[in-house]
């Protein structure tokens, strides 16, 4: 049974890293569903957060080939239930008609969203939630013509928190 999974790996911060990774998923036939790439708060060290969808089993294989690729650090994989995850969207939706604007500003403040740019034309608003969230909103706003629209990968942190100070090389305590 295949479930959603968020692969987090930290790496050495070098070219080519990206590639290798990608690698291992695309010879397995695996979909990325999101992919978010950002610094730590370990200089040289870069957090990979992979979505994919897969079994359990070959959820395992995938850690396993990706902690073998040389510079990777750590790497786990955690279910939906174990993260803190979010995403963040903007619309950009029609206005010419300049009497729809303030119902779509109450939909998007009633849904979390608020309005970052106006023009005379269109309205742009950003959204931070879960997936489910995003996806709520745009089906909302739909209706007033979404002109444009673009979200970011997931950005993920375990519940629990893990020590990283060995790991990563750090000796404050």
């Amino acid at each position: 049974m295949e479930r959603i999974y968020t692969l987090s790996a930290f790496t050495e911060n070098h070219p080519g890293v990206l590639h290798r990774l990608t690698s291992v998923l695309t010879r397995r036939k695996l979909n990325i569903e999101s992919l978010t790439v950002s610094e730590t708060e370990t200089k040289g060290i870069s957090r990979f957060t992979i979505v994919i969808r897969t079994s359990p089993e070959l959820m395992k294989k995938v850690t396993k080939a990706i902690d073998r690729t040389i510079e990777v650090v750590e790497v786990y994989a955690s279910e939906n239930h174990e993260l803190l995850f979010k995403e963040i969207a903007f619309y950009r939706v029609r206005t010419e008609d300049r009497s729809k604007r303030p119902t779509i500003e109450e939909h998007a403040h009633r849904y979390g969203g608020v309005v970052t740019y106006a023009d005379d034309n269109s309205l742009v608003i950003e959204k931070t939630g879960s997936e489910d969230d995003v996806d709520s909103l745009y089906r909302l706003l739909e209706p007033f013509g979404i002109l444009e629209f673009v979200r970011s990968g997931r950005i993920a942190i375990r519940k629990q928190a893990r020590d990283h100070c060995e790991l990563f090389g750090d000796t404050e305590e």
